[in-house]
């Protein structure tokens, strides 16, 4: 007997034929081609002149199940009981799952295996340690093989070769202006190494300096998150201020 979802539960919908009384959809999160039918007073809380202003073919939405009848093979679904952010709350879920299912399909594909044994094999052991797979695949990204503990050694080339080609991180980063200046008659030079001590950086992000005029450089500190972009932009206004200090010279830091 095929899968139904209960009554008041959200799906997913693809709208497939829009008629002048109600929306046919297509539950894509379950098997078999599986339907179901909005009413026109279902489709949207307003009054509507034409359906086809509120709802097109092949839109994906985000329904509710408010009834279902066996008998008869029909199951009604509502647009007007979910909200805008929970839509967009649901899609982002579902997309999600379906981009960490297209992954462990190409690791399978690799390792010449089937969906089921890689997800088993892959995806079990990582998702005991993180809250989705997108998140375990990140962190191998940061640290390597390590992070990958619990896949057994066959699974590792086809799952770091499949990570690499389609996982990339975003970074983050912030920035700030440091003023600098000096009346000693090496200032220029004292400005320079100021500004070499504040490009060297930790390894944890990357420094880009650049002169903004009147006496300020732009600052920019590059990293995988914004606490470690953070945490080098001070240490490296820091270095810059001190070098200024003990050769007789004004500095300051702006964060942007």
């Amino acid at each position: 007997m095929q899968d139904l979802p209960d009554v008041g539960e959200m799906v997913i919908c693809k709208v497939k034929k829009v008629l002048n009384y109600g929306v046919f959809v297509e539950l894509l999160e379950y098997e078999g081609d599986l339907q179901g039918f909005v009413h026109i007073s279902q489709v949207a809380s307003s009054w509507i002149k034409n359906i086809r202003n509120f709802v097109k073919e092949n839109q994906v939405r985000v329904g509710q199940i408010t009834r279902i009848d066996t008998s008869k093979n029909q199951i009604d679904v509502s647009f007007t009981k979910i909200s805008p952010h929970k839509e967009k709350e649901k899609i982002d879920e579902w997309r999600l799952f379906k981009r960490q299912q297209k992954l462990i399909e190409l690791i399978a594909k690799e390792k010449d295996s089937d969906f089921d044994t890689a997800w088993d094999e892959v995806a079990e052991p990582l998702l005991a340690k993180h809250d989705t797979l997108i998140q375990a695949f990140e962190r191998i990204i940061i640290d390597g093989e390590g992070a990958a503990e619990g896949i057994k050694k066959e699974w590792l080339p086809a799952l770091l070769d499949i990570v690499k080609k389609n996982i990339s991180i975003p970074r983050k980063t912030v920035s700030g202006y440091l003023s600098l200046s000096s009346f000693e008659s090496d200032g220029v030079d004292t400005i320079k190494k100021a500004l070499i001590d504040a490009e060297k950086s930790s390894g944890k992000a990357e420094i880009e300096i650049s002169y903004s005029g009147s006496g300020k450089h732009l600052i920019k500190a590059t990293a995988q998150d914004y606490k470690s972009a953070e945490k080098e932009l001070n240490a490296s206004s820091e270095k810059a201020i001190l070098c200024m200090k003990k050769n007789k010279g004004n500095a300051s830091f702006e964060r942007i």
